[in-house]
């Protein structure tokens, strides 16, 4: 199939900006469009699109990730049977497009209408990608568990904040400050036990879901949260299918940074990634340790050999990650291999 015009849309919470471009010109007069983020704006877009001459045949999208701001507009996209990608912003914000002497300095320019110029050459030079392996919004299950997620974690964060004043500074309150923060922290404990009880509603309504996330608790070490965690930020194993990109996703693997001889720095995590991620992986890296024979032969033998603590907790999460995505790819049940030999 060739396309004929390459869009790009930069999302924000009330409005859709859409741009086109041909692969060769960029018409930065009559290419962009500004829209409502939603349905009146999307019939809009449809007109725009039919005094084009374009259709779904002919047409290929291309935007960033922008969580539910851009969720009805998907939802449009797939109504119409129009090829769409998804894009990771950090990618697109390292993206330079190579364009004439004469045309417009994108790199000096940050307006949504260059942003979304700069997202439709980006998905004209990955058209080949985005078409071999098009986006899909996820079941609506999904997007429940996500919110649900975000939820306790709200929870949580209170609740952590109450447990550390009633610990360190319980002593000089008096005791009816200490009895409503003692209320607090049992209520906000409550409402985490209620959020799990509904996620795990949630997941029964999803048989992929459902049969995702029971092949994930069969891993030592991986509990409910860290594996509804990789459920969401992979979208079901779907958007990322990879364990080393995951790994790379969240921020556990290993980085060097050089340049000539000023720089010189070895591996090291970065600091970019979802820190409450891989704060959760290290707690099952820790209960995987206690639980599981193998990975605790492991970490003696490396700490036996001089390792850093860290390294070796790091590289336990990386086994475990590992093995959550080889139990999706068999959709068989993790086997403990000395246990198998036995």
């Amino acid at each position: 199939m060739s396309y004929k015009l390459y869009f790009g849309v930069d999302v924000s919470k009330h409005w859709l900006d859409i741009a086109y471009y041909d692969g060769e010109d960029v018409d930065w007069q009559h290419g962009h469009i500004r829209v409502d983020n939603d349905e009146k704006g999307f019939k809009e877009l449809g007109k725009w699109l039919t005094r084009l001459g374009v259709g779904k045949g002919t047409a290929i999208f291309c935007m960033e990730y922008t969580g539910l701001y851009c969720q009805e507009f998907r939802q449009w996209l797939e109504r119409q049977g129009i090829v769409y990608g998804m894009v990771v912003p950090r990618k697109m914000h390292r993206f330079e497009p190579d364009l004439g002497a004469g045309e417009r300095a994108l790199d000096r320019v940050k307006t949504d209408e260059m942003d979304s110029f700069r997202i439709a050459i980006y998905c004209k030079e990955h058209a080949m990608k985005i078409r071999r392996k098009p986006s899909r919004l996820p079941s609506p299950a999904y997007f429940k568990l996500k919110r649900l997620m975000a939820e306790r974690r709200q929870y949580v964060k209170q609740s952590m904040l109450y447990k550390q004043q009633l610990h360190d500074i319980g002593i000089y309150d008096s005791d009816s400050s200490r009895c409503r923060k003692q209320s607090e922290l049992d209520n906000l404990t409550e409402k985490v036990r209620q959020t799990m009880a509904e996620m795990q509603t949630v997941i029964s309504e999803d048989e992929r879901i459902r049969r995702n996330y029971d092949l994930l608790l069969s891993i030592k070490g991986i509990g409910p949260v860290v594996a509804v965690d990789t459920i969401v930020l992979t979208e079901n194993f779907t958007a990322i299918d990879c364990p080393r990109r995951f790994a790379c996703y969240v921020g556990i693997a290993p980085a060097r940074k050089e340049s000539g001889v000023s720089i010189q720095k070895g591996d090291h995590i970065s600091k970019k990634g979802f820190t409450q991620a891989k704060a959760d992986l290290s707690m099952a890296a820790l209960q995987g340790i206690q639980n599981d024979s193998g990975i605790r032969a492991y970490w003696q033998r490396k700490k036996a050999e001089g390792k850093h603590s860290g390294v070796v907790l790091n590289a336990v999460k990386f086994k475990l990650v590992l093995r959550m995505f080889a139990v999706i790819k068999r959709q068989k049940p993790y086997v403990e291999i000395d246990t198998y030999k036995k």
